[in-house]
C-alpha cells in the first residue's frame, strides 16, 4: 500500500481494528509502521511525543511480523505499531529517563515488560518523552524539550509519561506503555483523551525499568479503547523471577471479562472525594458514571474514609525518601 491517504487512515485505527485488518490481509505491518512514521513526521515538530525513533528495529520488526502472519501466527499484538516511555531499558536502543545523565546509554538488555512487548510481536516505533527520571506531572521537564498536547498545543498532555500518551492521541503509535507512580499514567490519559491504566502492584515485572519510588512504581497502557488498553497490559502481566515483588498467581483474563457486565459488582464511592472542592465538571461526569453503573446493575455503596486526606502528603513523604534512595 502505497497511497498518502489510505496509509493517513490507517494511524487512526483502534488496535483491535489494525488486528482485524492484519489477519484478513487488508494491508500489512509495514503499512501500518509507515503510516504511523507518517503521521510522526507531520506532528513531531509539534507536539515532541518521541525521544527516539528506532527506525531500523521498527522496520525489522515489522517485515517479521508480515512473515508471522502469512503462517498464521495467532499472537495478539502482532505486527501493531507501540511506543514505549523512555524510562524502559531497551537493548541497544538509548535509554534516557528523559535526563542528559544517561544520553547516549545503549542498555546491554532489554528489561522484562519490553522483552514480553518485543516477543507479543508488537513493532516498538520508539521511546516517549517523559519528566526527566518519571518526576513531573506535565512532560514539560524532560531535558530534551517539552511535550504538547495533540489536541492542543499550546497545553500540556499531563505526565510524567505525557509522550506515551501523546503518540497516542496524536496516532504516531497505535498504543504504548508509560510508568505511573503518582498518577504518571491515569493522568496523562485523563489529559490526552485515551485510556489508561495503573495495573494492581505486582502484576507487571518492574526489571528494567528505571527506579523512581519501588514501592508505588507500575508499567502500565495507554490505549485509543477499553479493550485495546486490556490487550496491551495481557501481553505484559504475569510472574518474573527477576522482581521480587510480581505477583505469583494467574494472571486474569482480562479481555474476555469486558463483556460480562457489572450485575451485582459493588462499586464504592468514596464522599471525601465527591465533595467540597471537587472541580464541578469531574464532579458531574463521576456523578453521570456512576448513575450509569447502576442503570446497568452495578450495587453503588457510599463508603468513607476519613484518613484520605493524608494521602497526598504521605505520597510525598514516600516518593521523595524513595527516589532519594534510588538515584
Amino acid at each position: 500500500m502505497t497511497d498518502l491517504a489510505d496509509l493517513a487512515d490507517l494511524a487512526d485505527l483502534t488496535i483491535a481494528e489494525a488486528t482485524a485488518g492484519l489477519r484478513s490481509g487488508d494491508f500489512t505491518a509495514v503499512d501500518l509502521l509507515d503510516a504511523v512514521e507518517l503521521r510522526a513526521a507531520v506532528s513531531e515538530a509539534q507536539i515532541h511525543a518521541y525521544l527516539t525513533l528506532d527506525r531500523d528495529g521498527a522496520r525489522a520488526a515489522a517485515r517479521a511480523a508480515d512473515e508471522a502472519l502469512a503462517d498464521g501466527d495467532p499472537r495478539p499484538l502482532l505486527g501493531i505499531p507501540v511506543a514505549v516511555k523512555d524510562n524502559m531499558v531497551t537493548k541497544g536502543v538509548e535509554t534516557t529517563a528523559g535526563s542528559q545523565i544517561l544520553s547516549g546509554w545503549k542498555p546491554p538488555y532489554s528489561g522484562t515488560a519490553v522483552q514480553r512487548i518485543n516477543d507479543a510481536g508488537a513493532v516498538v516505533v520508539g521511546k516517549t518523552t517523559l519528566d526527566e527520571f518519571a518526576m513531573g506531572s506535565s512532560t514539560e521537564n524532560s531535558a530534551y524539550g517539552p511535550t504538547r498536547n495533540p489536541w492542543n498545543t499550546d497545553t500540556v498532555p499531563g505526565g510524567s509519561s505525557g509522550g506515551s500518551a501523546a503518540a497516542v492521541a496524536a496516532g504516531s503509535a497505535l498504543g504504548a506503555y508509560g510508568s505511573d507512580t503518582g498518577g504518571s499514567i491515569r493522568q496523562p490519559a485523563a489529559l490526552t483523551g485515551t485510556v489508561g491504566a495503573k495495573p494492581t502492584y505486582g502484576l507487571v515485572s518492574r526489571y528494567g525499568l528505571i527506579a523512581f519510588a519501588s514501592s508505588l512504581d507500575q508499567i502500565g497502557p495507554i490505549a485509543q479503547t477499553v479493550p485495546d488498553a486490556a490487550t496491551l497490559l495481557e501481553a505484559v502481566a504475569g510472574w518474573d523471577q527477576r522482581d521480587a515483588t510480581s505477583y505469583h498467581g494467574e494472571v486474569p483474563a482480562i479481555s474476555r471479562s469486558l463483556d460480562t457486565g457489572v450485575d451485582g459488582v459493588r462499586v464504592g464511592v468514596i464522599k471525601e472525594l465527591t465533595g467540597e472542592g471537587i472541580d464541578s465538571d469531574v464532579l458531574a461526569a463521576t456523578r453521570t458514571t456512576i448513575d450509569r453503573l447502576a442503570d446497568a446493575g452495578a450495587q453503588i455503596v457510599e463508603l468513607s474514609l476519613p484518613a484520605i486526606e493524608y494521602a497526598l502528603s504521605a505520597y510525598y513523604l514516600i516518593a521523595p525518601a524513595e527516589c532519594s534512595a534510588n538515584l
